[in-house]
């Protein structure tokens, strides 16, 4: 298992680790959020979707806040 910490934007850093090392596929966690939430703050997991350089499996948590 490779580990890594990165500073930054966390959609960029994520997608600049997944160019770098050629990974394969990326999966991430999403809150789901919608409405002025989603306008205001972003999405990092659609940020992620719609610039990776692999496919992006995004799992939607649950009403209890886990995956």
């Amino acid at each position: 298992m490779d580990v890594r910490v990165a500073v930054g934007k966390p959609a960029e850093e994520i997608v600049r680790v997944a160019r770098e090392d050629a990974v394969d596929l990326i999966v991430m966690g999403t809150h789901g959020h919608t409405g002025l939430h989603y306008m205001l703050l972003g999405s990092t997991a659609e940020t992620v979707f719609r610039t990776a350089p692999c496919p992006v499996f995004m799992l939607q948590s649950n009403a209890g806040g886990a995956l």
